[in-house]
């Protein structure tokens, strides 16, 4: 089962930077390449971050129903979170449950807003395959973005503990899940934090694993993102895991293997989000 995470930049519209270098950044633009690379992996199950109403149309136009080489046609499912969906594969899983939570703009002991825009969420589902019976559960999520370093153009005071806070409400909902079904259970998404962060040893101590550390085969070591925003783009596709903030967690899994941990990062992608897809193949 190939399970795959993408943060897509939320924007919808051109702007004057971009338009002044012959450039586009609006939603009509940059969806379609998207779907493309989504659809070089077909991924079964796949958790999205940032997405407006109208990436959501854009992506579901291109993606709905796909012809295979055999003939036969892949449907697409759309499962509403807001900024957080997840898009599958309704042709082989059939979806039981699911569930959705906005992140509260406050956290306990710290002062200020820890959710802007309210674009930070999560949305999960329990997937059954039509074949055979095999369930998984599955989250996205996108957590505060704001920095922790004094020294960050970004800092603002309360920033890891906040993170680090929303993961333990994700785990624990999780939790909940895993105990109802008794499946696996995959936590994904831009979490805007590093594997030695407060937010991730959280997660850790609540018995999540890393997928890139348990994967069996080849291992993308790349961070995973690179410039690309109102200020144009750059093709960027170095730095270490270690900096990575994207991640796809996995607990209570079982006989389920996780056969590789990749990175899609086709140069056609570098202007379409700051994040590259990130996927895995889950053998049960």
């Amino acid at each position: 089962m190939i399970l795959m995470s993408n943060n897509q930049w939320k924007c919808d519209r051109n702007n004057d930077f971009w338009r002044e270098r012959g450039e586009d950044c609006s939603a009509e633009a940059r969806v379609p390449g998207m779907a493309r690379a989504y659809l070089e992996v077909m991924p079964d199950i796949l958790g999205l971050q940032e997405v407006s109403n109208r990436q959501a149309e854009i992506l579901m136009d291109n993606m709905r129903h796909v012809k295979l080489d055999d003939g036969t046609e892949a449907s697409y499912e759309y499962l509403s979170g807001r900024d957080t969906p997840i898009v599958y594969r309704r042709d082989k899983l059939k979806l039981l449950e699911s569930g959705f939570f906005l992140y509260s703009t406050e956290v306990p002991g710290f002062e200020g807003s820890f959710n802007n825009s309210e674009t930070k969420s999560w949305c999960w589902g329990v997937f059954e395959d039509r074949k055979d019976g095999k369930r998984l559960a599955l989250m996205s999520t996108h957590l505060w973005w704001r920095s922790g370093n004094p020294a960050s153009s970004s800092y603002q005071a309360g920033s890891d503990e906040a993170r680090a806070y929303q993961i333990g409400l994700a785990c624990r909902e999780m939790d909940g899940v895993i105990e109802k079904y008794g499946c696996p259970a995959v936590l994904m998404g831009d979490l805007n934090a590093t594997v030695s962060s407060p937010c991730l040893k959280t997660a850790f101590d609540l018995g999540w694993s890393e997928t890139h550390d348990i994967a069996e085969g080849d291992r993308n070591e790349n961070r995973g993102h690179h410039p690309c925003g109102t200020k144009g783009w750059k093709r960027d596709t170095g730095g270490t895991f270690e900096q990575a903030i994207d991640h796809i967690l996995i607990k209570n899994a079982g006989d389920a293997r996780v056969m590789y941990f990749r990175r899609l990062t086709p140069e056609y992608f570098d202007p379409l989000s700051d994040h590259y897809p990130l996927y895995i193949d889950l053998q049960f």
